[in-house]
């Protein structure tokens, strides 16, 4: 039976002057502000209450919607078509409502927006509590706030904690950074985060890329990887590529200092030098690579060996090399492809565009140094040790050499020469790093710029006048 509202809240009205005022409370929370047309059923013996067109009134929550089910005996809500829902903390626009008042529960479906402060969600199967503000997404969130777009395939979102959990094609875009992985948990007021599984971020800003299993980040610029951790960064200009993989990596960015610290199977790959180490520091204020524990590094046809080394660089050129303590140097000769060796306790090597121009070794250096004939064929070698040895070069060819007082001797040319080596020799052609042969890319396609599906008329109206009042 169809009754006009003026008479169903005359009815009510009687109803209630005669029942204890705690007894009506008791039955049911749900206020109805108004509605177009009411309608009272029953329904598997329970008795409901049909609206169309009505403003529902429920503790602090207001909405509005085009139909509405009272389940009056539990006091719950069954909305369809066209809902706005209105709370002191944040609006939902939904399709459909099923709300429990006793346990402040709903199960939103169908287009479902978020809005709170300055952040919207979108999801199409949402559960939400009001009391304890936690949305759960079950298949499909889009969050945007000021900061960017994330996008995954569930999630659930802490409005009190300012947190959220992701799962599932995890991606985060904005105009400088894109992010992507397995699963997310973020703080969104503290600006701390953990990526986890098959990440890829790229920061255009800092002309970097990142790829490992782990990242946690937060607002100090700090950011750790962990698993599998490859780091690319590009110079300025554009000229110069370094390349970096470890077990571990730590990057601090510090206003314009950003410091690096990696750690296990640390491999260094650039146009310039590369090496491999236990542990690589690095500070671009003094643009200085340590390269500590069982270090070995390379610049072109050189390979340097010792427990503690340096690279000194100047923009994208090597400029120094430092190594300290029982440190021996390996020089493949161009054309002979004979092995010059120099070994001391401390060696410094500088360099000038780009080619070495001098090495100097102290104390206790020993040299073994193959000549060549004027046809450039193998006619010998000088072997020798002496307090300090310094060794001048011009585009990479040795031209002078300045020693102290030296005890050594010339070999002849003979057939195992070649083979000769001074004790602690090295050489390992085969651990040098290379050049990555593929680009690491993104699994997922670009974030997209429009919304998962056309926007409720209600939150229409809502943007239009927000548009108005600003």
């Amino acid at each position: 039976m169809k009754t006009s509202v003026y008479i169903i809240v005359l009815v009510s009205g009687i109803v209630l002057s005669a029942l204890p005022i705690q007894k009506v409370w008791a039955q049911t929370r749900v206020q109805i502000e108004r509605a177009e047309e009411v309608e009272m059923i029953t329904r598997d013996g329970e008795p409901v209450r049909k609206l169309y067109q009505a403003r529902i009134i429920i503790g602090n929550i207001e909405m509005v919607s085009d139909s509405a089910w009272h389940f009056l005996n539990r006091d719950e809500i069954q909305a369809f078509g066209n809902i706005q829902i209105d709370t002191p903390d944040e609006t939902i626009w939904t399709d459909t409502l099923f709300y429990n008042a006793d346990q402040e529960v709903s199960q939103l479906r169908g287009r479902v927006i978020i809005l709170q402060d300055s952040t919207t969600l979108f999801g199409e199967s949402v559960d939400y509590n009001f009391l304890t503000k936690v949305a759960q997404f079950q298949s499909g969130i889009r969050l945007e706030d000021e900061g960017g777009t994330l996008i995954a395939q569930r999630g659930t979102y802490f409005q009190n904690q300012d947190s959220a959990i992701f799962r599932g094609n995890v991606q985060l875009a904005d105009t400088a950074q894109y992010a992507e992985g397995d699963s997310l948990f973020i703080n969104r007021k503290s600006e701390f985060l953990q990526l986890y599984s098959n990440i890829f971020v790229v920061d255009s800003t800092n002309n970097g890329l990142l790829t490992g299993e782990f990242l946690e980040a937060d607002s100090t610029g700090r950011r750790y990887v962990e698993g599998n951790a490859y780091l690319r960064r590009v110079s300025s200009d554009t000229t110069d590529t370094t390349h970096i993989n470890s077990d571990k990596l730590l990057m601090l960015d510090q206003d314009t200092t950003n410091i690096i610290r990696s750690f296990g199977n640390v491999s260094v790959w650039s146009p310039d030098f590369s090496s491999v180490s236990d542990t690589l520091l690095y500070d671009s204020s003094t643009e200085v690579f340590e390269l500590i524990s069982n270090p070995i590094a390379w610049h072109k046809n050189i390979q340097l060996t010792a427990p503690y080394i340096t690279v000194q660089m100047d923009s994208n050129e090597v400029r120094q090399l430092n190594a300290y303590h029982k440190t021996i140097t390996v020089q493949e000769d161009s054309v002979t492809g004979r092995l010059h060796q120099i070994k001391g306790d401390t060696l410094i090597a500088d360099f000038a565009d780009g080619n070495i121009s001098r090495i100097k070794v102290y104390p206790n250096s020993q040299v073994l140094y193959h000549t060549k004939n004027e046809q450039g064929e193998p006619d010998g070698a000088v072997q020798y040790s002496s307090p300090q040895t310094i060794m001048y070069f011009n585009e990479n060819e040795l031209t002078r050499v300045v020693a102290g007082k030296n005890d050594g001797y010339f070999f002849e040319e003979f057939p195992g020469l070649k083979d000769r080596t001074l004790e602690g020799f090295t050489w390992d052609p085969n651990l040098r790093p290379e050049r990555p042969k593929t680009e690491a890319e993104p699994r997922f396609p670009p974030v997209p710029q429009i919304r998962p599906f056309e926007l409720p008329k209600r939150f229409v109206e809502y943007l239009q006048q927000k548009n108005t009042d600003q």
